[in-house]
């Protein structure tokens, strides 16, 4: 069985929603293979500057923290939120297409670990700095790293994402699917507690 974890970088409800499959992964390790896609929350029209979303962020996100117990920084509360800096989620989405060629099994970690950059310490997902300390943390290297973030190649694939999501008829994130005998089963549409989602997945095994 497959556990496809349908997410955005810039999204929330995914900063919250990220350290369940963490676990699910953890605990199903051998039994479920995990494997995350970008959906292409913010593109091209729906990109907007940070400040833009300063008034709706600041209340918004005391639901999600109390909802998923994920904190948000005040970095990315009070300094992110107040820059002009443009929340764009193909770049991001960029990076997680290329870190999927190195180390497809971290793909989930590596997700969390750029959520947290924006989210908890206030950094721009735009900016390449950013990338530098993850990368090294997985020891990856970090030049040849950020020059196949330029190749089209991957621009297209990470498109690619964009549009099977799409097809799939996803528009919210986060979700995620269970793949078992080639059907797909939808077992999350937005944050799903880590209990429920394991009733799920328990019902769709015994099937």
């Amino acid at each position: 069985m497959k556990l496809i974890y349908i997410y955005d970088p810039i999204c929330g409800w995914c900063y919250g929603f990220t350290p369940v499959i963490q676990e699910i992964q953890e605990q199903f390790k051998g039994e479920i293979s995990v494997e995350i896609l970008s959906g292409g929350m913010l593109l091209s029209a729906n990109r907007r500057p940070a400040s833009a979303m300063y008034n709706y962020i600041k209340e918004a996100h005391k639901q999600v923290e109390a909802t998923t117990g994920i904190t948000f920084g005040d970095p990315f509360l009070n300094e992110y939120l107040r820059s002009d800096d443009i929340m764009d989620s193909e770049k991001p989405s960029i990076a997680l297409t290329i870190f999927k060629q190195y180390q497809p099994e971290n793909a989930v970690n590596f997700a969390h670990d750029m959520q947290v950059a924006l989210n908890f310490e206030g950094k721009s997902l735009n900016n390449n700095d950013t990338y530098i300390p993850i990368l090294e943390k997985y020891n990856i290297p970090v030049q040849a790293f950020l020059n196949n973030m330029k190749e089209d190649d991957n621009k297209y694939a990470t498109n690619q994402e964009f549009n099977i999501v799409q097809q799939w008829g996803i528009t919210g994130f986060p979700a995620a699917i269970l793949e078992k005998d080639e059907q797909l089963y939808l077992i999350a549409s937005g944050f799903t507690p880590k209990a429920r989602l394991l009733q799920v997945i328990e019902e769709i095994k015994n099937k």
